[in-house]
């Protein structure tokens, strides 16, 4: 067996998957301020506490920020999470479990989860990206690509706009999408809330949606020319509207790629918050 560990600005999630891919236990903690409590020290605790009851023998690690996989450090990361460059997987969890450890960033634990037990599963040249509070992006061709400096497919910092000051993940993500919503329609209508008035033919939304749906297409669009991968999966909060927003997404790009022969194929992804969990235990597979 194994031990998933999922690490997130809100909250850690923890499983205990067997060699047959099965989740067999599951736990969830409020991520500490990593000031007063470091949450490497919590995870050492509650893996203990599991330990005790689950005789795992690897530990995999999805963690937000930038993470250097060979010497499995954080190298950079937002505000969101205090002090957390620097932090020392090896050192702080798995010389202290006294056990075999793997660390990545969360997006590639994502596409790595789809990979062995999800919609891309067998697949290649796999693009992810996680629509959340920012855009997060993975490529897969034959192996993760993680770049020189481990940043390959940090996707939401790119599309920079000099005259609004914003980056494409400030104009394409769910959050922008809410915020636009807010601004323009119903400052009190939810994400899933609108996505019903949308299918409902509402006028207004449909054109809200229609804007944010092309400042989406344009960074995708971008990726498709760089890379050329045959498919593209759409992860996050955003992927729960199925084949309404997948279908939606895939006109889109089609609009506004000059490349019409473009075969590039859109997929939602399907293991929702598992997908990072299965990602970060997937090398013990192999």
């Amino acid at each position: 067996m194994y031990l998933a560990v999922d690490v997130g600005g809100t909250t850690i999630k923890f499983a205990v998957v067997d060699k047959e891919k099965n989740i067999i236990y599951r736990q969830v903690a409020d991520t500490p301020d990593n000031v007063e409590k470091k949450i490497t020290d919590l995870i050492v605790e509650i893996s203990k506490e599991i330990r005790g009851k689950y005789s795992f023998e690897k530990v995999g690690i999805s963690s937000a920020g930038v993470i250097d996989t060979l010497r499995k450090k954080v190298i950079s990361a937002t505000p969101t999470i205090k002090n957390y460059i620097g932090t020392d997987f090896e050192k702080e969890i798995g010389e202290k479990l006294a056990l075999e450890i793997f660390v990545d960033n969360d997006v590639n634990c994502a596409l790595r989860g789809e990979l062995i037990n999800g919609v891309a599963c067998g697949l290649e040249e796999v693009f992810c990206v996680a629509l959340g509070t920012g855009i997060g992006g993975a490529y897969y061709a034959k192996e993760i690509l993680t770049g020189s400096n481990f940043g390959a497919g940090e996707v939401g910092r790119s599309l920079y706009d000099p005259k609004t000051k914003t980056t494409y993940e400030q104009r394409a993500s769910t959050i922008a999408l809410a915020n636009k919503i807010k601004a323009e329609y119903d400052d009190n209508l939810s994400v899933k809330d609108f996505f019903v008035e949308c299918r409902n033919e509402n006028k207004d939304c449909l054109r809200i949606l229609d804007e944010w749906l092309e400042e989406l297409a344009l960074g995708l669009v971008n990726i498709l020319f760089i890379l050329d991968p045959k498919y593209v999966v759409i992860g996050g909060a955003i992927s729960k509207q199925g084949e309404y927003i997948i279908n939606l997404i895939e006109r889109k790009v089609r609009e506004l790629n000059s490349i019409k022969t473009n075969k590039t194929k859109f997929l939602v992804a399907q293991l929702d918050n598992d997908a990072a969990l299965y990602g970060a235990i997937s090398p013990f597979f192999n």
